[in-house]
């Protein structure tokens, strides 16, 4: 690889970030389901499923490394950290503690996720700023934690053999619904790729962005009426729904937790802090989304002690709703003053998803019996995935659609105003793409100008994230409606164990 070439991995703009951000996580979605449909056909199975799945995820990570820049490379990424992600590993603590702990057993793995964010967050922006390449060693330290996983896996998870009825080939194929997943895989593939396309590449009208929305939309609707009508055992098993709407419920609030992190928190904020001058550099941008990540993590303490103590999951999942949506009604109106505040709404951002990163799984799994536990776990993730995905495709397109339109033209304006000779414009504007912001091969570029181009970049910024927070609202508000529709959970939490490592007999 070429210097000029290592220089430019790192430099990716905020567009193609978040579309691979959305391919990522479309990969997580896919695969998972499969992969939990085969995870619960054999229990005595799970310990070498799981460490081989660890196996691939470092294996993937090397392989990025040594292969870099290659687009095979970043498929393999995908594919290791999407089948590892957590909706297996979460299974596992939910169905060898007792019932009445399945809300601490959550807390846990999200406790564990959490802290594996905030120094990946760390980690991340301490290692890029070391030099062009730094950005490898993001991947080996991936790989030491998931070898860390792997071997823990194989020493301690060990539950024991079940008597089950032998199974041809043809069998576990039909047990991961086949038919169902290439419906979901098609229909999700088609529909994010005519939302990327839609978010700069071609108008909503183009051929690129109507055909395969259409096309996806389709193969959705044959998708769901194949799982309500062809079979009852498929993806979304129809057990699901045998009580009462809470799957349902819980499963559009969880896919709407989705839209908000990966769109929202994880993807809009950095590009706030960056874009309205709040923080110059990735590692700054590290350090104070802080604010978020260390109250995401200790508010997710007294909301899995309250659940477990008074069996309640509803409450505390509306009042953190409620935090999240003054969240966004504050980031709609945010201007390129409020560098102090900003802190504030991370912190309160943090509070506000606490509780449903922590509770809704759980609300997902008292609507499954345990042969379709993990199945159920994993359709909670694919519908986060999901939500994650089409959320920042959608944020994309109403970010690079006013950006368009409205950025050069009001910044132009604002620099000639200042007095800025106007075949100097396009210069201008390429050092801010460049983020080359006072360069001096702006000719008849002074401080005064700058000053003024720069002013009116930040708030041609905060009306496009206005813009973006704004969409958000009502997904929020449906949230709140669907947990509060939530029934109670209070008589499931018992202190039977569904699948113990212990080898005694089991109820």
């Amino acid at each position: 690889m070429t210097d000029d070439e290592e220089k430019r991995i790192p430099q990716v703009t905020a567009g193609k970030a978040e579309k691979s951000e959305d391919e990522d996580l479309v990969v997580e979605a896919i695969e998972q389901e499969t992969v939990e449909d085969a995870y619960h056909i054999q229990l005595s199975w799970r310990s070498w499923l799981v460490v081989f799945i660890t196996c691939f995820a470092i294996t993937a990570q090397v392989f990025v490394v040594v292969a870099a820049g290659s687009v095979i490379a970043f498929i393999i990424r995908d594919l290791g950290d999407a089948s590892l992600a957590g909706w297996i590993i979460q299974a596992i603590p939910s169905e060898i503690l007792p019932l009445k702990f399945r809300a601490l057993a959550n807390g846990f793995a999200f406790v564990g996720g959490a802290i594996g964010g905030l120094i990946g967050a760390l980690g991340a922006g301490a290692v890029t700023n070391v030099s062009a390449g730094g950005w490898r060693y993001i991947f080996w330290i991936q790989a030491a934690f998931h070898g860390v996983t792997s071997l823990g896996l194989l020493l301690f998870y060990r539950p024991p053999k079940q008597n089950r009825p032998k199974m041809s080939i043809g069998d576990y194929i039909w047990a991961c619904d086949p038919i169902g997943s290439l419906l979901f895989i098609s229909s999700a593939t088609l529909l994010l790729l005519a939302l990327d396309w839609a978010g700069g590449a071609y108008a909503w009208s183009d051929a690129h962005v109507a055909a395969p929305l259409s096309l996806g939309l389709v193969l959705l609707v044959g998708f769901a009426g194949y799982e309500w009508k062809g079979r009852s055992d498929g993806l979304v098993a129809h057990v699901f729904f045998r009580q009462n709407a809470n799957f349902v419920y819980a499963v559009f609030a969880f896919a709407v937790e989705g839209w908000i992190f990966y769109s929202a928190v994880n993807s809009v904020v950095p590009q706030i802090i960056l874009q309205l001058g709040f923080e110059s550099d990735s590692w700054k941008i590290a350090i104070r989304q802080l604010s978020y990540q260390l109250l995401v993590l200790f508010g997710s303490l007294p909301v899995t002690w309250y659940a477990t103590r008074y069996k309640d999951l509803q409450s505390p999942l509306l009042v953190t709703f409620i935090i999240f949506l003054v969240v966004t009604i504050a980031y709609a109106n945010i201007t390129p003053s409020w560098n102090s505040a900003q802190i504030g709404l991370g912190a309160l951002a943090g509070i506000g998803q606490s509780g449903p990163l922590t509770l809704l799984v759980a609300c997902v799994q008292f609507t499954a019996p345990h042969e379709f536990l993990s199945t159920a776990t994993g359709l909670a993730f694919s519908a986060r995935a999901i939500g994650g995905a089409f959320g920042s495709a959608v944020l994309d397109a109403i970010i690079n659609g006013r950006l368009n339109s409205h950025y050069a033209p009001a910044v132009s304006k604002a620099a000639i105003d200042a007095g800025l000779p106007e075949d100097s414009v396009a210069s201008l504007l390429q050092a801010f793409a460049a983020g080359d912001v006072g360069s001096d091969t702006v000719m008849g570029a002074n401080a005064t100008i700058w000053a003024a181009a720069v002013k009116e970049s930040h708030w041609q910024y905060a009306y496009t994230y206005r813009l973006a927070w704004s969409s958000i609202i009502p997904f929020v508000v449906l949230a709140i409606v669907a947990v509060a529709l939530l029934k109670g959970v209070k008589e499931l939490m018992t202190d039977k164990v569904e699948a113990t490592v212990e080898h005694v007999r089991r109820e």
